[in-house]
């Protein structure tokens, strides 16, 4: 209708008409003008009296007016025949039709601009095994202990100690835990801060949000089947933002991943997306996972999904031994996936107290007569201590027991685990107990035998 109605208008312009005559001046009719401008002139003969000259302006610009007025329409007829043939072309089913939003443009660099400038170290969360600004996945068995080594990792990042023979590099930590309720965090934390001779008091730098009441999805895929960040994902990236943490734990992947794992493209986009999380805040993503059935049965610890396994740098399998009659406390961490170290690593864990520690090797019946020795030498030490009117604590402080015995030269080289291990092992089986003596005002415990 609107090309209809420019149409009728442009054919009844003035366009067409002829000027009026004048005795003298004027302009000529567009058909004396020159073919290649299409524009009336204006003639002066020079003898015009003013009102003749403003005669022939007006009209001019009358003429003129009506002409413009007829090539915008001519022009707005052209834009919307092509607006409508582009319409009427068929759209792709893809995300390749040149006409959609124009992202960001593509960041290019020339290496040569890099001459002279000194290369980056690669920044490790735990060297060889953890890198920094990238996501690493931990997979694991169910009930094989993978939250507990993940909790036990974090703890010793922000207590700045060793672990299994780890350093991880001193830092805060947020530990995103969907499995476990607040209560069984404190139990684990509470142990793995005892055996490094530490409180909890020491964890300032530790910020768990623990969701296993709640919806914890981090990301979900819309109707286009493209993930899209979740409010979770919003509200973690906040809590980073503020804490400054070094190291992210997400606690796991199948509470926190709303796709399609089958769907390779999902699995990418959300590794990107923690990616993302790591590179923007300088942090190491530590992803805990549970393996598939193949993936048990294969002994690769891998997912449903191959993608888990390309989209990440570094990948560790904690599992436990095959065969029969294996301790039921041992557990082998594997590295599976090191992009930037070795992979085909492996150690040796004890599940002891609460916490893991390095296996020393040793078969059962050996073990059992170590810590049995490791035992009788605590209680000599606490006995001989007690009749010399030392007391000493169960507690860690100034009085700490396995402090305190190790500088006693009857300490026979223990190390400092191993009377902490020989005195929780007593302490369960009630052959020494803490006593709390003195009046009210002047209470005072101490570690005593009791046999």
């Amino acid at each position: 209708m609107a090309s209809e109605s420019r149409t009728s208008r442009r054919t009844s312009s003035p366009k067409s008409t002829t000027p009026l005559k004048r005795p003298t001046g004027g302009f000529t009719p567009l058909t004396e003008t020159a073919p290649e401008t299409d524009r009336p002139r204006l003639i002066f003969g020079g003898d015009e009296t003013p009102e003749q000259i403003e005669a022939i302006v007006a009209e001019y610009v009358a003429v003129r007016t009506a002409i413009l007025r007829d090539e915008r329409e001519e022009l707005e007829l052209e834009f919307e025949t092509r607006e409508a043939a582009l319409a009427a072309r068929p759209k792709a089913d893809n995300d390749n039709d040149p006409s959609g939003p124009k992202g960001a443009p593509l960041p290019f660099v020339n290496p040569a601009d890099w001459h002279g400038v000194p290369v980056p170290q690669r920044e490790w969360f735990i060297e060889g095994l953890i890198p920094t600004r990238q996501v690493t996945i931990l997979a694991g068995d169910g009930g094989v202990g993978k939250s507990l080594l993940g909790v036990q990792i974090a703890a010793a990042a922000c207590l700045g100690v060793e672990t299994l023979g780890l350093t991880p590099a001193p830092c805060r930590v947020v530990y995103l835990g969907a499995e476990d309720e607040a209560d069984e965090f404190h139990r684990r934390l509470a142990d793995i801060v005892a055996a490094h001779d530490r409180t909890l008091a020491d964890l300032a730098d530790f910020r768990l949000i623990p969701l296993a009441d709640r919806d914890a999805l981090l990301a979900t895929p819309d109707p286009k089947g493209v993930m899209q960040p979740t409010s979770n994902f919003f509200s973690l990236d906040n809590h980073v933002a503020r804490h400054q943490p070094g190291l992210v734990v997400l606690d796991t992947s199948a509470d926190l991943f709303g796709g399609d794992e089958i769907k390779r493209g999902q699995v990418r986009q959300f590794v990107a997306m923690l990616r993302g999380l790591a590179i923007k805040w300088n942090c190491a993503v530590l992803l805990l996972s549970h393996p598939s059935v193949s993936g048990m049965q294969t002994g690769s610890g891998t997912s449903g999904s191959t993608a888990w396994n390309n989209s990440v740098r570094s990948r560790i399998y904690l599992t436990r031994p095959e065969g029969k009659d294996v301790d039921p406390d041992i557990r082998v961490l594997k590295t599976m996936k090191a992009n930037y170290g070795a992979a085909g690593d492996e150690m040796k864990l004890r599940w002891r107290a609460g916490a893991f520690v390095l296996d020393d090797g040793l078969p059962p019946e050996a073990l059992a007569f170590v810590e049995k020795r490791h035992e009788e030498i605590f209680l000599a030490l606490l006995q001989k201590l007690t009749d010399q009117g030392v007391n000493v604590t169960a507690t860690p402080c100034s009085t700490y027991a396995p402090t305190v015995f190790l500088k006693h030269s009857e300490a026979k080289g223990l190390k400092r685990d191993n009377l902490v291990d020989a005195m929780r092992r007593l302490m369960d089986e009630g052959r020494i107990r803490m006593v709390t003596e003195g009046s009210a005002s002047r209470k005072r415990s101490r570690l005593v035998v009791f046999e």
